[in-house]
């Protein structure tokens, strides 16, 4: 509905939508050869396909560094999901005729970056399973966050098969994000020294 009542057409809606991500990208000197939407979407895709990759080690990583068995398991669980979802980047890449190619992932760079340097102090057991916990749940937002960016992206440029799968992974994505703020919630903060 416009503001006056008057309902607004989906191809308005979309058009609106083309119109602000082209704005979005504009302001923000996103260059990376043109400045088509279809770039910005493939260029986004190879960011959460690295990341994905990234995530894959970073789950190992965290199963491996935390002593509550609870844990290991929920970690090791959503490292084979992370599998699942590559897969459905692949497929995306495979509709659009493309192979799947990485884009450096700053932003889950940066998550992991923290962690390393939080376990190389080598901290009190209790205190690394609560990072482990605190550090996915921080990239599960970013993931989040990017796959609900390339949903919009994806819907304005009419790909609603890859709008459809980016779904999926979002929905996977917020009920591990749920489990680890269960984790968090019940987590026993006492067992860290203060």
């Amino acid at each position: 509905m416009r503001g006056n009542g008057a309902p607004t057409s989906a191809r308005a809606v979309s058009a609106n939508r083309i119109l602000v991500l082209r704005a979005l990208l504009s302001a923000i000197g996103f260059n990376h050869g043109s400045n088509s939407l279809q770039e910005l979407f493939e260029h986004e895709l190879g960011d959460i396909y690295f990341a994905e990759h990234r995530m894959v080690d970073a789950y190992e990583e965290f199963a491996s560094n935390t002593n509550d068995q609870r844990l290991t398991d929920l970690f090791e669980e959503h490292r084979e999901q992370v599998g699942e979802h590559i897969e459905r980047l692949v497929q995306i890449f495979d509709t659009m005729g493309e192979p799947p190619q990485e884009e450096e992932c700053l932003g889950i760079e940066g998550l992991l970056a923290e962690y390393d340097e939080f376990e190389g102090k080598d901290p009190d057991p209790s205190a690394l399973d609560l990072y482990n916990v605190t550090t996915a749940g921080k990239t599960q937002r970013y993931e989040i966050s990017a796959y609900e960016s390339l949903v919009e992206v994806a819907k304005a440029l009419g790909n609603e098969e890859a709008a459809d799968l980016l779904r999926e992974t979002i929905e996977e994505e917020q009920e591990t994000l749920e489990q680890l703020q269960e984790q968090g919630a019940t987590f026993d903060y006492g067992s860290i020294p203060a």
